[in-house]
């Protein structure tokens, strides 16, 4: 049973750098499609 807390901290620890990708690429995509947004709009 001692191999269950640890497989539970190890998929924390895996799964941290990952959500922080995931911020980092969600923020990115906003940053993006609102650039994309405003040279649409300024175009029309």
């Amino acid at each position: 049973m001692t191999g269950t807390p640890a497989a539970h901290l190890d998929f924390r620890a895996l799964f941290r750098p990952v959500l922080t990708a995931l911020r980092f690429t969600g923020h990115f995509v906003v940053a993006l499609v609102g650039v994309i947004f405003l040279g649409s709009a300024s175009e029309h």
